[in-house]
């Protein structure tokens, strides 16, 4: 009986997207098979090196660099527009010339118009010219130091960034790096760090420049937060890992949150809450919908709290799901047509 290959009758839009989900270098044995499928594969937009898919027992990864050097910065390499740049890269001796290497992969995806960067580069330095593109729409940074000098970034169309263990110079830089990006409407940022603290002057003053009119989500960090850069979202997250003197500075001015719909807190465990900071927050968020807290048992409050004389107008009128996690004893004020998230 004579099988019939039925995969290879297949349309190439369909079999593009099917190779599009595995790493690439898996996705590059299918050349093997027959011309059509080569010309399929060099037809990739959607290009993911991870270097724990590569049998490497060499500590430099030379396996995974040739691979990868080939396939970028080859002259055959096609010049087709990427969508989707996906790099996990980790030199084991953290050799000199690895941030060289890895910036060459990323202009070479940069000049081919590429639409999402996903990077995880265990603390290589990102050079700033990566940051200057017209079509990058999602950038997602994990494990990434950021290059000293970014005042030439610009990135006119992002609209999604994601920040998780990233080294800036100072936060005046992560300012100016958020400022680049004028129409950006979802920011994730965690566990940003700085190498010089002593540049952060007058922070209220730097974040009076800084305008992110678009923003609808926002997921941060307390020490990012002068709140008023965030007063147009619906959606804010919030983990507080402040002392009391530090938090007063980050929470100095509350804005009125006029869209805010759903908002999180999160108390990290040995710092102190603030409930006078969470009832303020209350009355000047008037549509707020869903309020979720979660406060870890050994925090602590900085002060004794007040509770409220009135019913705060977002609590009678809005509010519909509340959760409070993790917290001892808490006295809920009345909720008209609140409903107890599980």
């Amino acid at each position: 009986m004579v099988l019939h290959d039925r995969i290879s009758d297949l349309p190439d839009d369909l079999l593009l997207h099917i190779l599009s989900f595995l790493p690439t270098n898996l996705a590059f044995t299918t050349t093997l098979i027959s011309k059509r499928w080569s010309s399929l594969f060099y037809s990739l937009d959607v290009l993911h090196f991870d270097y724990k898919t590569f049998k490497d027992d060499d500590i430099n990864c030379h396996g995974f660099r040739r691979f990868v050097d080939n396939l970028m910065l080859s002259p055959l390499s096609p010049n087709k527009p990427l969508k989707r740049f996906y790099l996990d890269c980790y030199f084991e001796d953290q050799q000199k010339d690895s941030h060289i290497i890895i910036n060459s992969w990323l202009e070479a995806a940069n000049r081919r118009g590429i639409e999402e960067f996903r990077l995880n580069l265990h603390f290589n330095t990102l050079k700033n010219n990566i940051l200057i593109s017209r079509t990058l729409v999602i950038l997602n940074l994990k494990l990434i130091n950021i290059a000293r000098d970014i005042s030439c970034v610009s990135l006119p169309s992002l609209k999604t960034l994601i920040l998780n263990y990233v080294l800036f110079k100072s936060p005046n830089d992560y300012m100016d790096f958020l400022s680049a990006c004028p129409i950006l409407q979802d920011l994730h940022a965690k566990r940003i760090f700085y190498t010089n603290l002593g540049e952060y002057n007058a922070p209220e003053e730097r974040f009076k420049s800084l305008t992110l009119s678009k923003l609808v989500r926002a997921s941060i960090g307390s020490i990012d937060a002068i709140l008023n850069v965030f007063k147009n979202v619906e959606y804010l997250s919030l983990k507080i890992t402040l002392n009391p003197i530090d938090q007063e500075t980050s929470f100095k001015v509350i804005p009125v949150f006029q869209n805010l719909i759903h908002t999180k807190l999160v108390f990290c465990q040995g710092f102190f809450h603030i409930w006078d900071t969470v009832v303020e927050l209350l009355q000047h968020s008037p549509k707020l919908q869903i309020l979720f807290i979660r406060k870890w048992t050994r925090s602590s409050s900085s002060k004794e709290w007040k509770c409220p004389s009135s019913v705060l107008e977002c609590v009678s009128s809005h509010l519909r799901s509340y959760a409070v996690v993790m917290i001892k004893v808490i006295a809920i004020a009345q909720m008209r047509n609140a409903v107890v998230a599980a």
